[in-house]
């Protein structure tokens, strides 16, 4: 995959949870970020490495969710997580 380019300081930022662990977790991790700055918005990300303890079937992770709901689980394509950040935060649904 190619290197993404960073998000500007001043971009809007989306806090969303990051629940996994391992490689799965760190290549989510990279794709999420890279979906954000593609849309030239921030991630500000709260990673849980415990998902039984959100109730969160290991099955199903690595998963994000936003305000506590499951949003994203497994490894989507960067495509993917772009345009469901599209639209969730760019329709007039911004929190």
């Amino acid at each position: 995959m190619a290197a993404c380019i960073p998000s500007s300081p001043d971009a809007p930022h989306i806090a969303l949870t990051l629940v996994g662990a391992g490689e799965p977790l760190i290549r989510l991790e990279k794709r999420l970020h890279c979906a954000a700055a593609g849309l030239g918005l921030a991630l500000d990300l709260d990673i849980q490495k415990d998902a039984a303890a959100l109730g969160i079937p290991f099955a199903q992770t690595p998963a994000v969710l936003l305000d506590g709901r499951l949003v994203l689980s497994g490894l989507p394509r960067t495509e993917e997580i772009e345009a469901w950040l599209r639209q969730a935060f760019q329709s007039g649904n911004q929190p």
